[in-house]
């Protein structure tokens, strides 16, 4: 945006104040109203105008003396905000004689009146520096009252009268929100103790509870390597929190004799996994956590007849009526089922070849308690061996260097290492808003959601991105969305309420949990027109440019320009940058005048 500079507005006022009248109107009536305009007094609320929630608000207030309005009259009084880069014309008002029918305010003849109207637009950045004028237009009234200028322009015989400039400038102190102090979220690793589970099983010979290793179901690759891994943590020396073990029989015999043989079954499978145990620990060199198998935990239990297992074996099956046989099994007692399987048994010959075998057998569940590393051991294996840590172990050697770069690389690793992790992708994404690259961060954040759409802190950050983006509906929707997956969003939910205007709200929002030392706080405190209280929130606060700069404001808008040109001169001190701001600040219009303004912003 170019500079709309003072020498600029100061001839365009000297223009509009000697721009003479013009009459395209016979009426003598309209000519003596527009010749007569000083009379009437046009004036605007502000003087200054201010973006509060992305909008620009004015009340214009026109004051008709007695004896001036007459009653076949229309006045037509349109705001114009001229900026360097254009003009923005605001909605206009019809003023009416008494004894016109049309739409319009009516205005007295005998008493005149005092008349205002609000007008609301949306703030552009062109804005920032212009002047707001008010273009009255006369006509005599016939038959139509015209509803804006342009219309009276085509349609009327008009009068022209003298331009009001009304207003000058837009504050727009609201979009000086410090986006660096948003609350960004890191998802938080897991470094809790885990318990790691290895499975398997082991299957039995129809009516038998002996483990015979040739039965076809034990010999196969799979079940071999499930077998063997039982203890594989084990022999890390991982804690044992216990072992489940889980007997079953398919369910062709009696439930008292499949429930006395599941109950075998499950003992000879815990006095193996004991045989087993007590060998390892007596190698010479061994991991192992305990000293006694006695001292290993084995929860136990026969559960007879596996009929819900059954069933879905019957129902992955391509056996032919399929659906039948399950649903007349599910129909009947457990006693009619069993002879009714019997027959099956005979009819389908599939069933006792492919299907029974697998479901003699005992389920078994070794629970091992994950040792915690030290921060020193995660460190180090992240410098020489990276992929050798877990996901979580990954993130959590992230929280242990402050570079950003450092963090990157481990987050990095992290991804290609465990890229269907949802949570890298989202602490590479903060690191990326960290940094400023807000393109690269949005596409590292959208990916996190893609793994897991319930990634609170995700949702944060894409809300903050959007802060950044200027996009801030998008905003309030990912922080509610955030918050509704269980994530305080408190203090992001009130920078957005200060773009919307809602200063106090905004002030409460991240206030809360929050300590009183913020920008942000302070700013919207300044912008709510709680001065005092802005300045004990500042006081706390770095002094550096920006909070010298919100002190200069503070100061001007409380009259106080000598302490406002202090702060604003240690303001610039510090960020030469803040001369050209300043300069162009509406913050300080009635400066604009002053000679060590103009000295200290040159």
């Amino acid at each position: 945006m170019k500079n709309f500079s003072s020498l600029f507005k100061t001839l365009l006022v000297v223009i509009i104040m000697m721009t003479p009248m013009v009459f395209q109107a016979k009426n003598h009536d309209v000519k003596n109203m527009a010749k007569h305009i000083n009379k009437v007094y046009i004036s605007a609320s502000p003087d200054i105008l201010e973006n509060k929630g992305n909008t620009v608000t004015v009340t214009i207030e026109a004051e008709f003396p007695p004896r001036y309005f007459h009653k076949k009259a229309v006045m037509n009084i349109t705001p114009i905000l001229i900026y360097e880069e254009g003009e923005t014309e605001l909605p206009s008002m019809n003023f009416i004689g008494e004894n016109v029918s049309g739409d319009g305010v009516v205005v007295s003849k005998r008493y005149g009146g005092t008349y205002s109207y609000t007008v609301t637009i949306p703030y552009e950045d062109e804005m920032y520096n212009s002047l707001l004028i008010v273009e009255p237009l006369v006509y005599k009234f016939k038959e139509v009252v015209h509803p804006n200028n342009h219309s009276i322009k085509e349609n009327a015989e008009f009068a022209m009268a003298n331009a009001f400039l009304v207003a000058e400038g837009v504050i727009n102190t609201a979009q000086k929100v410090d986006k660096s102090l948003l609350h960004t979220a890191y998802a938080e690793p897991s470094m809790s103790q885990k318990t790691i589970t290895d499975d398997g099983d082991i299957f039995f010979m129809v009516n038998s509870d002996n483990i015979n290793w040739s039965v076809p179901l034990n010999k196969s690759t799979q079940n071999k390597s499930a077998v063997k891994d039982l203890t594989a943590h084990i022999l890390k020396g991982w804690k044992i929190q216990n072992i489940e073990i889980v007997g079953w029989a398919s369910p062709e015999g009696s439930i008292k004799y499949n429930t006395k043989l599941s109950q075998n079954r499950a003992k000879a499978t815990e006095d193996f996994l004991k045989k087993r145990l007590a060998s390892l620990s007596s190698q010479k060199e061994t991991n192992v956590s305990y000293k006694n198998v006695k001292d290993v935990k084995f929860v136990t239990n026969g559960n007879g007849p596996d009929w819900d297992g059954l069933m879905t074996a019957i129902e992955k099956s391509s056996i032919k009526d399929k659906d039948a046989i399950i649903k007349t099994l599910k129909s009947q007692t457990p006693e009619q089922r069993v002879a009714q399987l019997s027959k099956y048994i005979k009819q389908y010959p599939e069933l006792e070849k492919s299907i029974l075998p697998s479901l003699r057998r005992s389920i078994v569940k070794v629970n091992t308690i994950e040792p915690m590393m030290s921060d020193e051991q995660i460190t180090k294996m992240c410098t020489s061996d990276p992929k050798s840590l877990s996901c979580d172990q990954m993130m959590y050697a992230a929280t242990l260097v402050k570079e950003l770069n450092n963090k990157e690389k481990i987050y990095i690793t992290a991804i290609e290492t465990y890229p269907n992790n949802a949570e890298p992708y989202c602490n590479a994404g903060v690191v990326a808003i960290e940094r400023g690259n807000i393109k690269h961060a949005k596409q590292l954040t959208n990916q996190a959601i893609e793994i897991d759409d319930l990634l609170a802190e995700a949702y944060n950050n894409l809300g903050i991105i959007a802060i950044f983006e200027n996009n801030y509906k998008t905003a309030a929707d990912m922080f509610e969305i955030a918050k509704e997956l269980g994530l305080n969003t408190d203090y992001n939910d009130g920078v957005v309420h200060i773009h919307k205007g809602n200063y106090d709200k905004a002030v409460k929002l991240m206030k809360k949990g929050n300590p009183n030392c913020d920008y942000n706080v302070a700013l919207a405190q300044t912008l709510d027109k709680k001065y005092t209280i802005a300045e004990e929130t500042i006081k706390c606060l770095e002094e550096n440019g920006q909070t010298l700069y919100l002190q200069a404001i503070i100061a001007s808008r409380t009259n106080d320009m000598e302490k406002s040109l202090k702060h604003l001169s240690k303001a610039i001190r510090k960020d030469s940058k803040i001369k050209k701001m300043a300069k162009e600040d509406m913050e300080f219009a009635y400066l604009h005048d002053n000679p060590d303004f103009i000295a200290l912003t040159e």
